[in-house]
Formats: C-alpha cells, sequence, structure tokens
C-alpha cells in the first residue's frame, strides 16, 4: 500500500513536476493534490512563510504535506525581490522586471519544501540554484514563472526558461533539490 502525501498547490505545472519525479523516484509514496489557498502572513522571512503555510494546511486537513515557498532574490538588492516575487512580477510586468537589473547581475532562487505530518512535528528541505539574469525577449514568457526568462544558472548559456523540460535541466531545478532531499529523509525515516 503506498503512504499517501497531500501537495499543497494550486498550481498544476508545480504539481506535475512533483508529482512525476516522485512517482519515478519514490513509487511507495501517492502524492494527492491538495489545492488549498493559504494565505501567507507578511515577513521578508522566506522560511517564516513556509513554515506558517504548512501549519495552517494541517490546521484545515489534519493529513500529512508537503508544501513549498519559493523566491527568487537579486544579489544587488537586500532580500529583494524575495517574499514580494510574485507581486513585484505581478505590478509591473517584465518590462518592469528587465529595470531592476544589468546584465550579469547575480541572482538566485531559493526554495523551503516543508513536511508536515503533525501541529508541530515539520520538517524543511531547501533547494536552491544559483546564477545570473540576462535581458531576453519576453514576449513568449510564461505568466506564472515570469523569473525564469531572465535568469541562467551557473555552467549554462541558456535560460531556466529553456532549461526547464530538457533532460540536462533537472540538475538545476531548486524544486527537485529540495524534492529529492525529502525523498532521501522520507525513505530513511518517513
Amino acid at each position: 500500500m503506498k503512504n499517501k502525501i497531500y501537495y499543497v498547490t494550486t498550481n498544476n505545472g508545480k504539481f506535475d513536476e512533483v508529482y512525476g519525479h516522485a512517482q519515478k523516484y519514490a513509487p511507495e509514496i501517492e502524492l494527492i493534490k491538495s489545492a488549498l489557498d493559504i494565505q501567507e502572513i507578511q515577513s521578508d522571512d522566506q522560511l517564516e512563510i513556509a513554515v506558517d503555510k504548512a501549519k495552517k494546511a494541517w490546521a484545515l486537513t489534519g493529513k500529512p504535506l508537503l508544501l513549498d515557498d519559493a523566491a527568487i532574490y537579486f544579489e544587488r538588492y537586500h532580500k529583494f525581490p524575495g517574499t514580494l516575487s510574485k507581486f513585484v512580477s505581478q505590478g509591473i510586468k517584465f518590462e518592469g522586471v528587465k529595470r531592476l537589473f544589468d546584465v550579469g547581475d547575480r541572482a538566485y532562487f531559493l526554495l523551503y519544501m516543508i513536511y508536515i505530518s503533525g501541529p508541530t512535528d515539520y520538517h524543511v528541505f531547501e533547494g536552491r540554484c544559483d546564477g545570473y539574469l540576462i535581458k531576453p525577449d519576453t514576449s513568449n514568457a510564461h505568466p506564472q514563472l515570469p523569473y525564469d526568462a531572465f535568469f541562467v544558472p551557473d555552467g549554462e548559456q541558456q535560460t531556466y526558461a529553456k532549461l526547464r523540460g530538457m533532460p540536462c535541466g533537472e540538475q538545476y531545478l531548486y524544486r527537485i533539490k529540495a524534492l529529492n532531499k525529502f525523498l532521501k529523509w522520507y525513505k530513511q525515516n518517513g
């Protein structure tokens, strides 16, 4: 019998990415999408936001859950866009984001994945990808993943958007990096 874990997200693309990887590397887990829309606290501490969302989701469901919180950080700024990444891109769109940096500026994606199986029983798994920023044509950029069009991981020449879905691109996926840490931990402790 498979162990059921609910993955909290309203984003189908995010769920598909995690589900496909988990099926391939942890067939003993049955990942089920839970489309809860959890209200986020206002904070510049990304980990605090992720843990708070996990506790709220647990309070609503009482079931073992996985959820994550991702952000991009431009190193020229202090904690920015960070926890405001989504709101910045929605507010100023692609053209506005382009004006926030110079070509070659350093940046990184940071993700905290939380597994919670009780009101105070949670574990944190981090995924990070470092790189630099470019100013490409964003006419075909994905509106839910705007920063992927600007970000080039260290060691690559192509943007994160172009690498997504390519076999060589998986090593740069910060969500998959965190998921792999969770799967390793779960196989030993779950």
